[in-house]
């Protein structure tokens, strides 16, 4: 990693747009400006924080655009390095013609997630912030920003210190037992270091079952409508999609292939498919298209199984009822403004396609689903990506395996190695403990520029 260099990206989303922002970062940062920008003050000699209107002119000085150039000094900028951010006009021109000015200048072109790379190795984020920043820019809906911006802000950094921190202190403590052998741990000093391992638990589980929640926010959860033909299955998807995507007529057999739309279900991004009608047919299109609604079933995250309330189940309704039961779902008995021909079960959603009722129990309903019951903001400030999740589950198992060694009474140095394990998956998360190689492979999937 290069990392005492200059570097400069654009910062902004590529097209048309009143305004771009061009980033340029470390140490030659002023002297590369200074060779760029004409203003009435060079911008080595602009006070940090501070803004001048100027224009940005070729080597041969002829003008490229004209510009707002802001100046921050280290340490205070995101980088912790001297940092100037030029605004200019936004589009395909002025922005890269910016960039292959500062190159010529002595700068070079930063790859993906340098900046927040920088941001981290200056000790300005730590790593569970500095994934936040890309999850903030991934965002599809409010809900999933707000948990974003409380991770950015520290809120699962504050968590896992506080967790490690304890456990450091019994690492100490059995470290020196091992070193020490002829000064055993006092019985006190062993209780209170059972009390320490066993609260770490709690808090890692308290953040593994928040971390459902806290993931789907940040990846979308994948929303399957199932069901025979002709229940309404096209109509609700245009329903929650609120537009007309699907066909929908009274032909059995009119969707054939899998729909796809994005839609934000009380904050949470739903990736929501229509599937064609389950039941076996020997038309050669419909059957295929009968095969990728069940690969899809078995891809979701929670499965919409719609019936006809309408008319009394059929032997394929029972069918799809019994085949679905071990995964997630929710049954939605749709045509509630028809006379209904039987009584729904227990946990069953009655809805209508065609007028909207009971749109907003269905919407409940899926949140409680996807979420275990938390809700969307019970996930905030927990793992919210494979990696983080991955490490907190190491996590668990070496304070369940500490646990255990303490109740047995192994060796204390049995003891350390399962506390150092947790030690170190916790440090993973927010970057205390990790290689070169993993951290070029979180930051290589950011956007450059970022």
């Amino acid at each position: 990693m290069q990392l005492n260099d200059t570097i400069v990206a654009i910062a902004t989303a590529p097209g048309p747009a009143a305004l771009a922002v061009v980033r340029l970062s470390g140490p030659r940062a002023f002297a590369v400006a200074d060779k760029m920008f004409d203003g009435n003050a060079k911008p080595s000699a602009m006070a940090g924080h501070t803004l001048q209107h100027g224009r940005i002119a070729s080597q041969r000085g002829q003008a490229v655009d004209e510009v707002v150039l802001a100046t921050y000094k280290a340490p205070h900028s995101f980088t912790g390095e001297d940092s100037v951010e030029i605004t200019c006009h936004g589009g395909n021109a002025a922005a890269p013609a910016v960039v292959e000015i500062a190159i010529l200048a002595g700068a070079r072109q930063a790859r993906p997630g340098e900046f927040t790379l920088r941001a981290y190795l200056n000790g300005k984020l730590d790593l569970a912030q500095a994934e936040a920043v890309a999850d903030v820019i991934g965002a599809g809906t409010q809900a999933a920003a707000r948990a974003a911006l409380e991770r950015l802000a520290g809120g699962l950094s504050q968590k896992i210190k506080a967790v490690r921190s304890g456990l450091l202190d019994v690492l100490a403590q059995l470290e020196a037992a091992v070193d020490f052998p002829e000064d055993d741990l006092p019985q006190p000093v062993v209780a209170e270091m059972k009390r320490t391992v066993d609260a770490a638990r709690r808090h890692v589980g308290k953040l593994l079952e928040g971390s459902r929640t806290a993931s789907i926010l940040r990846d979308g959860a994948r929303v399957v409508i199932a069901g025979r033909p002709n229940t309404g299955k096209s109509s609700l998807f245009n329903l929650l999609l609120r537009e007309e995507r699907a066909i929908v007529t009274e032909l059995p057999g009119t969707t054939r292939d899998v729909l796809e739309g994005w839609i934000d279900v009380r904050g949470i991004p739903v990736r929501l498919f229509d599937t064609a009608g389950l039941r076996e047919t020997t038309d050669r299109i419909e059957s295929e298209g009968v095969g990728r609604a069940r690969g899809k079933l078995d891809q979701a995250d929670l499965v919409l199984l719609v019936i006809d309330g309408s008319k009394p189940p059929r032997d394929e309704d029972k069918t799809l009822l019994d085949q679905t039961r071990e995964l997630p779902r929710i049954v939605v008995v749709n045509k509630s403004d028809l006379k209904p021909a039987f009584a729904p079960q227990k946990g069953w959603v009655k809805a209508s396609a065609l007028t909207g009722a009971g749109l907003h129990k269905l919407e409940e309903a899926a949140v409680a689903a996807l979420t275990g019951g938390k809700g969307v903001d019970a996930g905030s400030a927990a793992a919210a990506n494979s990696r983080q999740l991955e490490a907190l589950q190491a996590a668990l198992r070496g304070l369940e395996a500490a646990a255990a060694g303490i109740q047995r009474k192994l060796s204390h140095e049995l003891v350390a190695e399962d506390v150092r394990a947790a030690v170190d998956a916790l440090g993973a998360i927010t970057g205390e403990s990790i290689g070169d190689e993993v951290l070029e492979r979180i930051f290589s999937r950011f956007c450059i520029g970022k």
